[in-house]
Order: C-alpha cells, then structure tokens, then sequence
C-alpha cells in the first residue's frame, strides 16, 4: 500500500544521488531520475484469475544511482555463491543440471515453494541481515551500504504526484523495474538458502521466488519441515506457499519426475506456443 507524500521529497533523493555521484566522479554520466507514472499488469496466467484476480506493480521511475548498486551487489552475489555452493539458479539448465545429479531420484518426493510477494516484501532490516551473512565471505564497506540501501528509496508516481510506501518511515522499497531489484531478490534468496539448506541436506535450490527441494523423509517428518520452513521465512517476513509429497513437478519450463528420473519441456497451459518454420523466407537470423 502507499501514501502520497510531499512534493519537496524527490529532491532530497536527488540530491543524495549527486553527492553519492560526485563522490564516485560520476556526476557528469548520471542523469536525474524521470518522474514516469506507474503502472499495473495482471497476473492472469494464475489458477482462479476470474475469482480472485492479483497483479504486479511496476515502477519505471529509478535512480540510475541503482545501476552502481547492481553492480556492486553482482559482485556481492558471484562471491557468496562461490563460497558456500548454494543452488541460487539462474537459468532452467542449471535447475536441470541440479535434478540430473540427484542420486536414486525414485527414493525422493519433491517439495516445491513460492515467495508470495517478493520484491514489495523485502524490508530494509533483512537487506541488512543478507549483507551481514555476505560479509562473511567477501568485502562490503560502508559506501556499498550506503548505495545499495540509498538506491531502495523509490517513490511511485501518478499524474506527476509522487507516492511512498505505507509501512516504512524511509522510503525504502524494492521495486519491480529498477535497476538492481533482481540483485537484490538473489542475495536474499542466497541468505534465505543458507537458512534452510541444512533441513534438506544440500538438496534444494531458488529461482528467484521459485524454490524446489527433494527430501527422503517420511511423509509426516517432510509435514514437520515444511512448517519449520514456512516459520524461517515468516520470521524474515516472508510468506510462502509450499507443497510436498510430490514426485512429479512443472518448475520453471521442466516437468521433473523422479520416478522415471527423467525431465520434459513444460507449457503452462495459457501460453501460446509461437515459433518461426524452419523453412519459412525469413532472414536467417531471426
């Protein structure tokens, strides 16, 4: 939910952005921060769209201060991942590399879990629990702190009013549409990972919200782990859907079975499947 808010606000961000630029000598190749109106999609590909209809917020309006924030957190997230191995994918060939690896696949059902609510529910206080669980395998000074929590404070705008989040006193919001949010859902999810890792013993991986585990226990102790992994997000304040006993998943565009120990492409079913013949006239490229 959001507030509006005063219109002295942008520039007080703006200002920080040109000492944050001016101290990195980057004040001449940064430009101010357009104010572009927001806008919603829907998520109709859902299950119930027409009873329960949901969608997405994005925000085009971004401090190019986030393009340094990127960067930085990519450096961040290659050197975590490097050092502690986590399943942090970033592509379906790395999920599916990870399936091919499990060994006597028929022994073990799936569980499958989804952050509801990614990026709006991200709080400055579990950024600053990620960075500290990052530090401990790479470098990140004061001036990275400072740019990558200044670059989360976004404002919505409508009709040229600007607009800040409900609950949080600094701005601090993770957007979908800037510049380093998708950075910045992977180095929660690496924290987020290292939570929980250890209740699948290595056996689970994250797509960006997207989460899939396999386990050998019995029904009632993967009923048991699935609410202590319910718990570990809520007590971040994330919320999660999760599903068990499964040992056939669509994930990503892969159907996954264990009992075979095979995979398949995977459709979901509102998506038209659009391709070009191979023998059509046009250019080779395409």
């Amino acid at each position: 939910a959001y507030k509006k808010t005063n219109q002295n606000v942008p520039n007080v961000i703006t200002s920080v952005d040109k000492k944050v630029a001016e101290k990195l000598g980057l004040d001449d190749r940064i430009e101010v921060s357009a104010n572009r109106d927001s806008f919603i999609t829907m998520k109709d590909h859902k299950p119930d769209f027409l009873n329960n209809p949901t969608c997405r917020l994005i925000n085009p309006s971004k401090s190019e201060i986030g393009i340094i924030s990127k960067q930085i957190l990519d450096n961040i997230n290659k050197e975590v991942i490097n050092a502690t191995k986590v399943n942090q994918w970033k592509s379906t060939s790395n999920a599916i590399e990870w399936f091919k690896a499990i060994p006597e696949k028929a022994q073990y059902a799936f569980i499958t879990f989804d952050v509801c609510d990614f990026y709006p529910s991200i709080s400055e206080q579990l950024l600053m629990k990620a960075l500290d669980y990052a530090s401990q395998f790479t470098t990140i000074t004061q001036q990275d702190r400072h740019i990558i929590t200044h670059a989360k404070k976004s404002l919505l705008y409508h009709q040229q009013s600007p607009w800040t989040k409900k609950n949080t006193d600094n701005m601090f919001d993770v957007t979908m549409g800037s510049y380093d949010g998708a950075e910045t859902c992977e180095l929660i999810g690496t924290y987020m990972l290292s939570l929980i890792t250890a209740k699948f013993k290595d056996q689970v991986g994250l797509y960006r919200d997207d989460g899939l585990a396999v386990c050998k226990a019995m029904p009632r102790e993967i009923e048991k782990i699935k609410q202590q992994v319910t718990n570990v997000f809520k007590s971040n304040g994330l919320k999660i859907t999760i599903e068990a006993n499964k040992k056939t998943v669509n994930f990503l565009d892969v159907t996954f079975d264990l009992t075979s120990g095979t995979y398949k492409p995977f459709t979901k079913p509102n998506n038209k499947l659009l391709y070009v013949h191979r023998q059509s006239n046009h250019p080779p490229q395409l």
